[in-house]
């Protein structure tokens, strides 16, 4: 009887590792699978949510989501939300901004519980990283494989044409490997052993990932992101010349950059900055969308809402490209003409919390404080002058990786607004 009685308890232990592994492999592949495309990120974000939300039990989940939406930076956030719900009421199409909405309060929500299991639950924290490194490097792999190697191939597998040109195909995946690359050089060192050899491999082939895509924003951001978490590791670990090593090869990214000026040269630069920094097209996107301020200058024109200015759809003078294709090309300036100046002064205020946090962390929580920070140099930079900001894609790169870093450290260092509480931990 006894025998009996205890049976079904090993198959339930195997079934919650079954689910718990599950989880673990697909939240460290979700976001090195959106070289399969973004579908793929969404699918394993989802099975990712669904897997370890059953990882601890739910009052404990519960507790530490209602703990993150207390907090100063949890309050700043959604009392940007609050005031955002004015921009969705007055858009043109509320349908479309409210979806808009309603997706970043969802995937914010994912994120904190997410965190929240990860931190309370060490052993997954740990796999997760491991998963991240091993399918970041197969994808950076297989990205290299598609562009030099087997281009059309790979353009059928995504479902494009013969036409299709790899490298277009995959320039937003290289700037998403650009925010993988400080979290990833964190993650193997933290492991230690071969791990810190499989992430030092990583970065030289991302950097030739990034090069071969002629990714200028993915090589920007992949500097600064570098340039913040090698040089705290450095410094720990090789002193100061460690860190002018690293300084000088994240300068070098830098410098290939700046040095390919020679774009959109019949194109008028209307903010009058020299191209090698800001090419003309981009200045152009961003003067007109700035001239059309004054027409909704508190609530903004509603999100997404921007192309349908009047004039969105001319052709610059000198060129074949639309004034504004599809979005500014930079988060600024579309958080403040699609908000308004209310809206985006709320916004500003949240991501001065954040950073406030992270500087915090850094001092508290060393190489994973180094790696937040790493991480929203790259996004927030990237985001400046690439991709929309509501594209739900790039705020998942961001949100994911995020809740991976914040979950090592202590409770309540980036949340903690501009408090100094914490102490310092691994």
């Amino acid at each position: 009887m006894l025998a009996d009685q205890t049976q079904p308890r090993p198959a339930t232990g195997n079934r919650r590792e079954v689910i718990d592994t599950l989880g673990v492999l697909a939240l460290g592949a979700a976001i090195p699978l959106l070289i399969a495309g973004r579908g793929a990120l969404g699918a394993a974000a989802v099975v990712a949510l669904l897997c370890l939300l059953t990882s601890v039990p739910g009052r404990n989940l519960a507790h530490g989501i209602n703990e993150s939406f207390k907090s100063p930076l949890g309050g700043a956030v959604w009392f940007t939300f609050a005031v955002w719900l004015v921009s969705v009421a007055v858009s043109p199409e509320i349908g479309r901004s409210a979806m808009i909405w309603l997706r970043m309060v969802a995937l914010l929500t994912a994120g904190t519980a997410l965190a929240v299991v990860l931190r309370q639950r060490e052993d997954l924290l740990e796999r997760t990283l491991r998963a991240l490194v091993i399918a970041s490097m197969a994808g950076v792999v297989m990205g290299l494989i598609a562009l030099h190697l087997l281009p059309e191939g790979f353009s059928w597998l995504r479902g494009h044409s013969q036409d299709a040109v790899a490298t277009e195909i995959l320039k937003s995946y290289g700037t998403a490997v650009a925010c993988l690359m400080p979290v990833v050089l964190w993650a193997g060192w933290r492991a230690g052993g071969v791990w810190r050899v499989i992430v030092l491999v990583f970065q030289i082939l991302a950097v030739a990932l990034l090069f071969s895509l002629q990714s200028r924003s993915g090589l920007v951001a992949a500097g600064l992101g570098l340039g913040v978490v090698g040089a705290w590791l450095a410094l720990r670990r090789l002193g100061r010349w460690g860190v002018v090593a690293v300084i000088l090869v994240a300068a070098g990214l830098l410098v290939a950059v700046f040095l390919d000026n020679e774009r959109n040269n019949t194109i008028d630069a209307a903010l009058g900055l020299p191209t090698w920094l800001v090419d003309a097209h981009r200045q152009a996107i961003w003067n007109f969308a700035l001239s059309n301020l004054c027409g909704a200058p508190w609530f903004g024109t509603g999100f997404d809402m921007i192309t349908r200015l009047p004039g969105a759809q001319d052709i610059v003078a000198g060129s074949t490209a639309e004034i504004l294709p599809s979005h500014p090309h930079n988060f600024a300036v579309e958080v403040l003409i699609e908000t308004g100046v209310i809206g985006f002064t709320f916004f500003a205020v949240t991501l001065l919390l954040l950073l406030a946090g992270g500087l915090r962390a850094l001092r508290h929580c060393g190489a994973a404080g180094a790696a937040l920070l790493g991480l929203s140099a790259a996004f927030w930079f990237a985001s400046l002058v690439s991709y929309s900001f509501w594209s739900f894609w790039w705020q998942a790169t961001y949100v994911l990786l995020m809740a991976l870093v914040v979950a090592a450290l202590t409770p309540g260092q980036v949340s903690a607004g501009l408090g100094l509480m914490g102490s310092r931990t691994r």
